[in-house]
């Protein structure tokens, strides 16, 4: 369990290895993204990301290089490319045989790297909008009115045949989920951050969430706002 058993299920340093060699023969062929690694020194950016992979998946704290933020400054990269690369890291670990189990705990273990490599602000404080001095959590009305809205968007939830599966739960989860909604969207809209936004990926990951879906609750919040 943890990250410690994350990295002795990879296979340790030497599994690590393994699995950034087969990362990187997918990506020199890969047409969507290779063009990242033209003209630079590929063997060097491997060897560094297998140091920092290492470290990022349990293993020893060996990492000594830069900072990622300023490594990737002014490569302009997008949610898309890096999607291509989670993808080719996905499809390397199952070359190798891991387990898909292992295979979703590595992928969510990496995806708090995007923020840096995009160079984009972290944590949920860093989205809220301010218009005329006031953050969006004023402006919608506090804290209060996200609980009703929360209220009113899974009763809309529950009678939605796109999205009821999900919420169809026992009383008592019904209350945690909702009041997790409600922090989330409270420190989204720029009020107190009170939910880590970074277990959001682990917790949902198995639940095969969709595009469509995501729309249909957003189509419930916007009707209960």
């Amino acid at each position: 369990k943890g990250k410690d058993g994350l990295f002795k299920r990879m296979g340790g340093e030497e599994g690590i290895a393994q699995f950034m060699d087969r990362v990187y023969d997918l990506v020199q062929v890969d047409n969507r993204i290779k063009s990242w690694f033209s003209g630079k020194n590929y063997q060097a950016i491997k060897e560094g990301q297998r140091v920092y992979l290492t470290e990022l998946l349990g293993g020893p704290k060996i990492y000594k290089g830069k900072d990622l933020v300023e490594i990737h400054k002014g490569m302009n990269l997008s949610d898309y490319e890096f999607d291509c690369f989670l993808g080719n890291c996905e499809k390397a670990m199952s070359g190798l045989g891991i387990e898909d189990e292992t295979i979703d705990e590595a992928v969510v273990s990496m995806e708090p790297v995007r923020a840096a490599l995009m160079n984009r602000a972290q944590g949920l404080a860093a989205h809220a909008k301010m218009v005329d001095g006031q953050p969006l959590i004023e402006r919608f009305g506090g804290e209060m009115n996200v609980e009703s809205v929360v209220e009113m968007m899974y009763s809309g939830a529950l009678g939605d045949p796109r999205v009821r599966f999900y919420f169809e739960v026992s009383k008592d989860k019904i209350q945690a989920i909702k009041h997790k909604m409600t922090q989330l969207i409270v420190g989204a809209f720029g009020g107190p951050v009170t939910y880590d936004d970074g277990k959001m990926r682990q917790i949902h990951y198995n639940m095969n969430i969709t595009d469509y879906h995501f729309d249909a609750l957003l189509e419930n919040f916007w009707c209960a706002a």
